[in-house]
């Protein structure tokens, strides 16, 4: 009994070691060394446990998106009967919350950070494919809402990506912070507090925090798709006319 204990403790030390790992460093930043030696185990525990490291790596993604769904549902909260715009509050929230989270941010928004600067393999393409299509593919459904009938893919694909990227950006900023508030006290030089996530941070502060930023950001983006609307429904009417004359 004692030691099916002990290899159940070993092997969860491993996961909950190889989470944080992977999620600060990356698949190819994270060894096997470094996760053992931190996990108190032996090497020979990744291969009885894991087989791979790759296999390894594969778990780590699927509990980050199982914790990340339990904790952020990607809807935020909002049910599907809610105005759309109230659901593009909610969708925007739980991407800010993902991202950029008072502290840092979420270990599924840091696997998918250092994916996305450095794919690992393309053994992991389909759980990286559902961390990342579902919320995109529902904004963009949300989105065609918004903008109404007569919007063309183009439309749809651009105001998307004009919400996802500026997120995207804040949450790479968050690899700077994450590596400045490493260092001690001793070894931070002022240069630090130039670094881009920092500043941020910074600026969130100033502005009254993370709830601020989760309103402006959803204030601009329905101020950008009235805008794109406008225009939408403007050439519409006038294809229409020119094709009435």
């Amino acid at each position: 009994m004692t030691n099916e204990h002990d290899q159940t403790d070993a092997k969860q030390r491993i996961l909950d070691v190889a989470l944080l790992r992977f999620s600060q460093q990356g698949y190819k930043g994270a060894t096997v060394a470094s996760i053992c030696s931190q996990a108190q185990v032996n090497v020979a525990a990744i291969n009885y446990y894991f087989h791979t490291k790759l296999e390894l790596y594969t778990r780590v993604w699927e509990i980050a998106l199982a914790n990340e769904l339990e904790t952020n549902p990607f809807d935020g909260g909002i049910p599907e009967s809610a105005p759309p715009e109230q659901r593009l509050h909610g969708r925007i929230r739980a991407l800010i919350h993902r991202f950029i989270r008072p502290g840092a941010a979420s270990q599924l928004a840091m696997l998918i950070i250092h994916e996305l600067a450095e794919p690992s393999d393309p053994a992991i393409d389909q759980i990286r494919i559902n961390a990342m299509k579902p919320p995109y593919t529902a904004m963009r459904e949300l989105i065609k809402e918004l903008l109404g009938q007569h919007a063309t893919e183009q439309d749809i694909r651009f105001t998307t990506m004009s919400i996802f990227t500026p997120i995207f950006g804040l949450g790479l900023q968050q690899q700077s912070l994450y590596r400045r508030d490493q260092l001690t006290a001793e070894d931070q030089t002022p240069i630090h507090e130039q670094l881009p996530g920092a500043i941020m941070r910074r600026m969130i502060e100033a502005q009254g925090g993370i709830d601020s930023l989760i309103e402006h950001t959803t204030r601009f983006a329905l101020g950008g798709i009235e805008a794109v609307r406008a225009k939408i429904e403007s050439q519409h009417a006038a294809q229409t006319a020119q094709g009435q004359a």
